[in-house]
C-alpha cells in the first residue's frame, strides 16, 4: 500500500501483483477547500471539493521500476460549488449589464460545476510500491492525465432587481419576471460553458510512499 500528495489531495493505493511485470492498483483521492470574496457587487462563497476513486494496470515493460498505467477514475465526485449574495441596494453586473439588488427582497445566487462520474486516464510514472526484490519501502511519482468531458455549469438566481435607470420601487421586480435579467443570465452561462470545454483534461501529478507489507 502507498499514500500519496498531488493535484487531486491526499489519497492512498493498495496494489497486488499479477506477474513480475504487471500489478493491479486501485485508490482515492481526496481535497477540499473554501473560500470567500467579492467580484461583479457580490459576496461570493465557494467550496472546492475533490472525492475520486480510480483503478490501474501498471505495466513495467522493461522490468525495472519505470511503468505506464492505463486506468478508470470512478465515483468521481469532484465539484465546485457557490454562492453569492447581492447586497441591498448593490449593483450586479452580469454580462455586461447592471442591476442593482432589491431593498425588500435582494438578490441570491446559487452556482456548481459537475463533471462526469466515470473517465478513462493514462499516466506514467517511476516506483513500484511492490518491489519484485527484498526491499519493502518505494516512493512511487506518478503524472498523466484523464479525460473528465465537458464540465457542467449550473447557475441560478432567486430576488428581485431593479433597473438602475427607473426611481425604486418602480423598476424592480423577480428575476423569474424579467426577461433582461434572464437574457444576460443565459448568456453569461453559454459563454462559461464554453470556456469550461478547455477543462475537459484533469492532470494527474502525485508522489507518494509505499511499503510492501509482505
Amino acid at each position: 500500500m502507498a499514500t500519496r500528495v498531488g493535484v487531486a489531495g491526499t489519497g492512498f493505493d493498495v496494489a497486488t501483483p499479477l506477474s513480475t511485470r504487471f500489478n493491479l492498483r486501485a485508490g482515492t483521492d481526496f481535497f477540499s477547500y473554501a473560500t470567500s470574496f467579492q467580484q461583479e457587487g457580490a459576496n461570493v462563497g465557494v467550496n472546492l471539493r475533490l472525492r475520486s476513486g480510480h483503478a490501474a494496470l501498471d505495466w513495467f515493460p522493461f522490468g525495472g521500476r519505470f511503468r505506464l498505467s492505463p486506468q478508470l477514475v470512478f465515483s468521481n465526485n469532484n465539484r465546485i460549488v457557490a454562492t453569492a449574495m447581492i447586497p441591498a441596494g448593490s449593483a450586479l453586473t452580469l454580462n455586461g449589464q447592471d442591476y442593482v439588488s432589491s431593498y425588500v427582497d435582494p438578490l441570491r445566487g446559487t452556482g456548481r460545476i459537475d463533471f462526469r462520474k466515470a473517465s478513462p486516464g493514462f499516466s506514467l510514472g517511476f516506483g513500484n510500491i511492490i518491489p519484485r526484490e527484498r526491499r519493502h519501502f518505494s516512493i512511487p511519482v506518478e503524472m498523466g492525465f484523464y479525460y473528465a468531458g465537458q464540465p457542467s455549469l449550473q447557475v441560478a438566481f432567486i430576488g428581485s432587481v431593479c433597473d438602475p435607470n427607473f426611481p425604486v420601487p418602480a423598476g424592480c421586480q423577480s428575476v423569474d419576471q424579467d426577461p433582461s435579467f434572464q437574457k444576460s443570465l443565459a448568456a453569461f452561462k453559454a459563454r462559461n460553458n464554453h470556456n469550461l470545454s478547455y477543462a475537459s483534461f484533469f492532470p494527474i501529478f502525485s508522489v507518494g510512499f509505499g511499503y510492501r507489507l509482505w
